[in-house]
């Protein structure tokens, strides 16, 4: 670690040590944990390496990611808590006569995906083995344009004014592709058509009753990484966004005027960091049903990347 980088990170442990808190409604108290990516000894900072260095990434084959998007589906439900017993008559899982069919039009895509494209790259997220989790699939086109297929990914969690933020211009769907790439689009969307959104439970004791719409998205772009970007945006699980400030008036709900006293000034800092030593800052939000993992990292002057991390779970009972 270069000293220009261990100053920085320094000096973030330090305002970080004040256990800054962080909450989104409905999860459990968190706190601003330093992260820091140095390119030196980490190499190139991108979502699949950042991914697969937090752990909540892993290679996989494109039979284990077919067969993942079906038993969502199948199983019907998210939360092991809420076994089917619980359910009201009104609850409808798929028949197996629907199973089948569906079976036989993944069967297709997997056909196509496999015939259409090479450098086939398959991605599981899980933030913890055993957990909830779900898959993307990656392949380059013979003219170099590459597609991402996700799943939707349920979120419990909502960001409402904790972070102000602002959209990233790149980051949409690719307008300009060339007739080839048109096609394949075109033909993967078809069979992808053929699938209807399966009503899939999330928490459903206790007043909840959460559902989410399970279906496939496709992110198209002439770059593997922006074409995975794009997908994930889509299915739900992926906020990027530049970043601004941590709002600190965002708690006031939460906590009294002596507490929130010592709050804004602790956000201030953290705000006041960002913003005199590093640059094109970022958050990027990853939703993983009920947890969430928040990343604001910046850019220092020597290319490595230096930020917080927060983590979040949805509390089922507050």
């Amino acid at each position: 670690m270069n000293a220009e980088l261990e100053k920085i990170l320094g000096t973030l442990e330090i305002i970080t040590e004040a256990t800054i808190k962080f909450n989104l409604p409905n999860t459990d108290t968190t706190y601003f944990i330093p992260y820091v990516w140095d390119v030196a000894q980490k190499g190139e900072f991108n979502f699949i390496n950042f991914g697969l260095d937090e752990r909540w990434i892993t290679k996989t084959d494109i039979e284990v990611a077919i067969e993942g998007w079906q038993t969502v589906e199948r199983k019907g439900y998210l939360n092991e808590d809420d076994y089917p017993d619980c359910f009201d008559d009104d609850v409808i899982f798929i028949s197996p006569e629907i199973a089948e069919k569906r079976a036989k039009i993944y069967q297709i895509l997997e056909e196509n995906i496999q015939r259409s494209l090479h450098n086939i790259e398959v991605l599981k997220f899980s933030l913890y083995p055993g957990g909830y989790s779900f898959f993307a699939i990656l392949g380059e086109s013979q003219d170099n344009t590459w597609f991402a297929f996700s799943e939707t990914v349920a979120r419990e969690i909502e960001l409402e004014n904790e972070i102000t933020v602002s959209p990233l211009s790149d980051l949409i769907v690719n307008d300009d592709l060339n007739s080839h790439a048109l096609n394949l689009k075109n033909e993967f969307q078809n069979i992808i058509n053929q699938l209807e959104t399966i009503s899939v439970i999330g928490y459903y004791g206790g007043g909840y009753d959460y559902r989410f719409n399970h279906h496939l998205v496709q992110g198209i772009a002439s770059s593997k990484e922006k074409a995975l970007l794009i997908a994930l945006q889509q299915a739900g699980m992926l906020n990027m966004a530049n970043f601004h400030e941590f709002n600190a008036s965002a708690l006031e709900w939460q906590y009294d005027e002596n507490e929130m006293a010592e709050i804004i000034p602790k956000y201030q800092k953290i705000n006041d960091f960002f913003k005199q030593h590093l640059s094109k800052s970022k958050m990027i939000r990853c939703s993983f049903w009920n947890y969430d993992r928040i990343y604001v990292i910046g850019q220092t002057i020597s290319k490595d990347f230096v930020g917080v991390s927060i983590g979040s779970e949805f509390n089922f009972n507050p």
